[in-house]
């Protein structure tokens, strides 16, 4: 409920917050849940005052009487404060909320906030007031409570989109990894948007909190987590005594028996939404817990130590009812795109039905963490099934790259600019557009004509990666170089890997450090191969028994594989015999079979550097695997004259390199020399 129709996101966010920090420093009610509580009650009495009164917006003064209420005049503030409290009784009887709850704030204080909300209309437009200020207490309360972060908003109602939640046609929704309480807020929000075509608008609050009171609920282990989230909730529902989130370990399986008390069962829901504690860092070692996951197992009777999401994705399927629930759930991008992680998707496949993927801009954490994420939508089988890529190879899954969260990396909101480069008060998020995108696809039309970013693919294409890959960069990509591959002119291809000796990277070991010398080769890194003049202060000794591990030799080609991936480059003469990092893949070229000049062009090419990154893996820290630029498939034109123009003119700026870093070398020596260095 609740829109405005005047104010720029940025005006009303900081109108909201001068409210919650006004309150947490005056007012008699000084808890963020009693804050939230408070603020909720006047919204949603000018909600009511603007659908029976119709008054719009409002809180609508006259600027002499905003000036006595801001100033806090006595007789001013007695009577509007007086007017209000009427209002609320009315909005009570009538939408059955609050119980005999009071509203707790002062004369002075009720003024003072409706001053600072005068002029917004909450019930109409196209933003939700209530919800909003619900956001930005929520977020106060966790930073001042646990230093918490949790998921953004625009990502939780997107979920509710992709799990194409319906409570009306008997869809509950679970989140066993609560937090903050932001999936069931996004589960109360979408309730409210199809409660708007059902009921009448004094009926309807009230019939949104029966619904959400009944089918929603939440399990978080921190205590004060725990308490945010409810008091969130009630806050939203208008039920101040409304308790949907219990506090337990949703990593034992204990907490989801018939036998427990919990209303949380496992093999029972039809939809459950979360974003489970991530990070490389932090892995369960307790063999309690992980002799009871299949994917702490990865195939042998010894159970190893998993990291918490690897675990509660899992648990997560297991909470679905067969055959029917479904899951949104937020992943690092490693466990959809790393070759390590192989063993999820696989066990992925074989107990669900993939129905979407959308890759989250990487802002959308920050500033609180880099971690790449993934938002992944299944349907729980009603039996595992050893082959699904057999069977369903024709099933299409929806996939989409948004690009704008709607903030930037330090956590500054964005906003759109018009044609003249001007900023509006639009925010720039496009995660809207994909919701519209997947309703599109679910109603059978092409995802692509409402966003550009969002794409189908058959799970056929899934079964022709090897790492079962389920990143939807990877498969956009891939797409946008087949487009490229059918273009101008007449093409066949060639597997990279088909056209080399070997295409490696040395294993990491610790590096000897020794002064520069003649019994000494230089040690370069991945930065240094995009250089004209490498330079470099790390040597390695000649007779270190790794060194010929780390050697590159002319000709070879050179791509890094971690941070900055795919940064392109060739070994001149000149670096014949250097040692090189092993973040730094070599690429060794069969000379009989293809020029390395051309397969150098090609990798450096935009066509090229988008066929690398479909490769790109990690959530934290890019990487490229040898095996995948071994797959990779490089246009090569049947046209003769074309390829040795091409070639020609990549020997040539070789043969200039070379011919640049001898002339530099001397040029630096001589200098050297008649300083007396």
């Amino acid at each position: 409920m609740g829109k405005v129709a005047a104010h720029s996101p940025a005006d009303l966010d900081a109108r909201i917050k001068r409210i919650y920090d006004h309150l947490y420093a005056n007012a008699s009610v000084r808890t963020p849940a009693g804050i939230a509580a408070e603020v909720g009650k006047l919204i949603r009495t000018a909600a009511f005052m603007e659908g029976g009164a119709g008054v719009f917006p409002a809180f609508t003064m006259a600027p002499d009487v905003r000036s006595g209420l801001l100033k806090g005049e006595a007789a001013v503030t007695r009577r509007f404060a007086s007017d209000l409290r009427n209002r609320f009784a009315e909005m009570k009887a009538e939408w059955k909320l609050y119980n005999d709850a009071p509203l707790l704030l002062s004369d002075a204080d009720i003024a003072w906030c409706c001053a600072q909300l005068e002029g917004v209309t909450v019930s109409a437009g196209n933003r939700d007031v209530f919800g909003d200020a619900v956001e930005i207490f929520r977020t106060s309360w966790a930073k001042q409570s646990s230093g918490q972060f949790f998921t953004d908003s625009r990502v939780t109602h997107l979920a509710m989109i992709l799990l194409q939640f319906d409570p009306f046609a008997g869809d509950d929704l679970v989140d066993i990894c609560c937090g903050t309480g932001g999936f069931l807020l996004a589960g109360v929000d979408y309730i409210s948007q199809l409660a708007e075509k059902r009921f009448p608008t004094e009926k309807r609050e009230q019939s949104v909190a029966d619904i959400a009171l009944r089918l929603l609920r939440g399990q978080e282990i921190d205590p004060e987590i725990c308490e945010i989230a409810n008091a969130s909730l009630a806050c939203r529902l208008g039920h101040p005594t409304a308790r949907l989130v219990q506090r337990g370990d949703s990593l034992l399986p204990s907490s989801f028996t018939m036998a427990s008390e919990n209303v949380l069962i496992e093999g029972t829901h039809r939809c459950a939404a979360s974003n489970p504690p991530f990070g490389t860092k932090i892995t369960v070692k307790s063999h309690e817990i992980l002799r009871n996951y299949d994917l702490a197992k990865q195939g042998s009777a010894h159970v190893r130590p998993r990291a918490p999401d690897i675990l509660l994705l899992e648990r997560n399927i297991r909470m679905l009812k067969p055959g029917e629930g479904r899951l949104a759930i937020v992943l690092p991008y490693q466990i959809l795109s790393g070759p390590q992680t192989r063993y999820i998707r696989e066990w992925l496949l074989q107990r669900t039905h993939i129905e979407a993927v959308v890759d989250l801009p990487a802002e959308t954490f920050q500033p609180h963490t880099g971690t790449k994420t993934s938002l992944l939508v299944v349907r729980r089988r009603a039996k595992p099934i050893q082959n699904p890529i057999v069977s369903e190879s024709g099933s299409m899954l929806f996939m989409s790259t948004p690009k704008w969260i709607g903030h930037d990396r330090r956590g500054h909101p964005t906003y759109r600019r018009d044609p003249d480069g001007r900023p509006t008060a639009a925010v720039l998020s496009d995660i809207e557009d994909v919701g519209r995108a997947f309703e599109a696809f679910t109603a059978g039309s092409n995802p692509t004509s409402i966003h550009s970013d969002s794409f189908t693919i058959k799970l056929a294409q899934v079964s022709a990666d090897p790492d079962l890959r389920l990143n939807a960069r990877y498969y956009r990509e891939r797409k946008a170089s087949t487009r490229n591959g059918r273009a101008r002119g007449k093409w066949k291809t060639l597997r990279l890997g088909d056209a080399c000796e070997r295409i490696f990277f040395p294993g990491r070991f610790k590096r000897n450090y020794v002064e520069p010398s003649d019994s000494a080769v230089p040690f370069l890194g991945g930065s240094n191969i995009s250089e004209l003049f490498a330079q470099t202060n790390k040597w390695i000794s000649k007779d270190d028994p790794r060194l010929p591990d780390y050697i590159v030799r002319e000709g070879w080609l050179l791509v890094t594989r971690s941070g900055t991936t795919g940064i392109v480059s060739s070994v001149p003469p000149a670096w014949d015999g250097v040692a090189m990092s092993e973040h730094v893949i070599r690429i060794v070229p069969r000379l009989n079979v293809i020029s390395p000049a051309w397969i150098q062009a090609y990798l450096r090419s935009t066509v090229g550097q988008r066929a690398l990154s479909r490769g790109v893996f990690g959530s934290v820290i890019d990487e490229i695997t040898p095996a995948f630029i071994a797959d990779l498939e490089v246009p090569v034109p049947n046209d003769k004259d074309l390829f040795a123009r091409i070639v020609n003119a990549v020997e040539q700026a070789e043969e200039s390199r070379q011919a640049s870093i001898k002339n530099l070398r001397t040029a630096i020596s001589e200098i050297e020399s008649l300083l007396g260095h």
